[in-house]
């Protein structure tokens, strides 16, 4: 009876939880169905959207299609363009650059033109001042056709035609020979001989010869014959006439210089040789005597220093190591003082710090040995200074006289050949003289250079061998 109860209970509840389940069910069953219709919703809105989506993406990329192609039709205007530019540019570039060569062309053609005309220009001055001269030097000139010579110039203009045609018949007169035998007898033989003899038995006879210096070209005729002289033309002139193959003529056609005898030379000695030669340099000789001097002073005083202060004496350096290794420092002290050389001096104040720490002793060293040695290097850079100035010295000698030279060339010209070869040669006296002063002053300064240096080397030597003998222990240590 008591389950019966129970079990009505339990189908009760069971039905009653069936109820909230079934209850439960619909409930979620609407909510599903609910979920269902809004996914429903949401697809349709999804395709929907796709859709617009997918005619915007068409109209985009229908767009850059588009886009694409005006790009296209833009870069191959912009091409066309760019070549029709590139081309055109260098159609402006090259125009431009026949243009300039043109340009610089006709400027070429026209400095060439002035140029030319200005050649041209002084060529005919230069004919010009060649033909003045000529007619100038016509009257000066041998006076064989000094007539046709001047009418030559006086008919014709001064043209380089007129010019040669009278160098020419100058030419022609000096390799011809002419005898006129007409009111006077007269024979030419070039432009070397000239003489003239009157008819019958006249001693009138007369010559051209040069007047003034003997590179001059005045000619004139000479009278003032000796007897012997006018005889010996008249005949040379008679043998000419008869047709003779060769005759002898009795005067100096060249009229060149006579030769002085040897026994007119007076023989100068070697101080007048000097003497002559050192004026000849002029002034500038006078500073390089004073620079040769002063460089021997200083040379013969440096040597004698570096001999007397300069020694190094085995004997001593012996002689003190050994009074240094006994031991004998008073004995040490008075060798060093007896040395009146700067070895003497230096290892004297080693010496003397002998009691003293090494440190001072170096010091002490130090100052000893820069003081002798600006003794011993005293004025020799003086030296090379004067070896090194004796050249230019000489150089500027050489520019003086070649200054002075060449005026005297625009004052006198330059037809004697003699004056300008010896003012050289005297230009050049001062040069030649620095050298000559220059080259011992340089080789003495490097030898005494050299023994300076050995001096100095054994000195410092040996000073240090003297400090490693007196602090043996410190050296070691």
């Amino acid at each position: 009876m008591r389950i019966i109860p129970l079990f009505l209970l339990l189908a009760i509840g069971f039905s009653s939880a069936k109820e909230n389940v079934q209850a439960d069910l619909a409930a979620q069953q609407r909510t599903l169905d609910s979920l269902t219709r809004a996914v429903e919703a949401l697809k349709k809105i999804k395709l929907e959207k796709a859709n617009q989506l997918e005619k915007a993406e068409a109209i985009r990329w229908q767009n850059r299609y588009i886009q694409n192609q005006a790009n296209t039709e833009y870069q191959n205007e912009t091409r066309i363009l760019e070549g029709r530019y590139t081309k055109d540019s260098d159609n402006i570039s090259r125009t431009a650059t026949e243009l300039g060569a043109l340009r610089n062309l006709a400027t070429e053609q026209k400095e060439k033109a002035e140029a030319a005309k200005n050649g041209l220009d002084n060529f005919y001055l230069l004919v010009k001042q060649a033909v003045d001269k000529s007619i100038e030097e016509i009257p000066q000139d041998f006076p064989a056709k000094m007539e046709e010579r001047l009418l030559g110039f006086a008919n014709n203009q001064p043209t380089i035609e007129t010019y040669f045609n009278d160098k020419f018949a100058r030419l022609a007169l000096t390799q011809t020979q002419e005898l006129i035998t007409k009111d006077s007898r007269r024979l030419r033989l070039g432009t070397v001989f000239f003489a003239d003899a009157a008819q019958g038995q006249s001693e009138d006879v007369q010559a051209v010869l040069r007047t003034g210096s003997l590179t001059g070209k005045i000619f004139e005729w000479r009278s003032a014959l000796s007897k012997d002289l006018s005889a010996g033309i008249k005949q040379t002139i008679l043998n000419a006439q008869q047709g003779a193959d060769s005759a002898w003529i009795p005067i100096d056609v060249l009229q060149t210089k006579s030769v002085i005898g040897a026994s007119s030379v007076v023989e100068q000695t070697y101080l007048q040789k000097f003497l002559e030669w050192f004026k000849a340099g002029g002034i500038v000789m006078y500073p390089l005597a004073l620079v040769a001097f002063a460089a021997l002073l200083i040379a013969l005083e440096r040597s004698f220093v570096l001999w007397k202060r300069g020694h190094i004496s085995k004997t001593f350096t012996g002689k003190l190591q050994s009074l240094i290794k006994n031991n004998q420092i008073s004995d040490a002290k008075i060798l060093c003082k007896k040395q009146k050389t700067c070895l003497g001096k230096i290892l004297g104040s080693i010496v003397e710090n002998s009691a003293n720490k090494k440190d001072l002793a170096q010091k002490s060293l130090q100052e000893i040995l820069l003081s002798e040695q600006s003794k011993l290097e005293k004025r020799m850079g003086f030296l090379a200074a004067l070896g090194t100035v004796a050249p230019l010295l000489g150089l500027l000698g050489t520019v003086t006289g070649m200054i002075l030279l060449f005026q005297v060339i625009t004052q006198a010209g330059t037809n004697d050949a003699r004056i300008l070869a010896g003012g050289i040669s005297e230009a050049l006296i001062t040069t030649e003289t620095g050298l000559i002063i220059a080259i011992p002053i340089m080789l003495l300064h490097g030898k005494l250079s050299e023994t300076l240096d050995y001096v100095t080397t054994e000195i410092r030597v040996h000073s240090l061998a003297l400090l490693n003998m007196l602090w043996k222990e410190e050296s070691l240590g």
